[in-house]
């Protein structure tokens, strides 16, 4: 999807095993995905943070262990725009 939106970056890949990994990471369930750092989903204040499943709401309402194509495309293009016009 990268190479798509001719986006040129590595996929870093971090194994989250223990409560503690989780709490370090801010890390609220698999998968995340972050862009720059910014989870591409992000989670209201409060969230705890676990090695655990976690869970997606589709722009259909629907839940999904997975966040969809187009949340992350969408996420991809802002990171991209942001690039291009970043704020003073």
């Amino acid at each position: 999807m990268l190479a798509e939106e001719d986006v040129r970056a590595g996929v870093e890949i971090v194994r989250v095993e223990t409560f503690e990994d989780a709490e370090r990471e801010h890390y609220p369930g698999s998968p995340t995905i972050l862009i720059d750092g910014e989870d591409i989903c992000p989670m209201p204040p409060g969230t705890h943070y676990a090695p655990a499943c976690r869970t997606y709401v589709l722009d259909d309402g629907r839940f999904s262990p997975l966040p969809s194509v187009l949340m992350i495309r969408r996420a991809v293009r802002a990171a991209k725009a942001n690039l291009k016009n970043p704020t003073q």
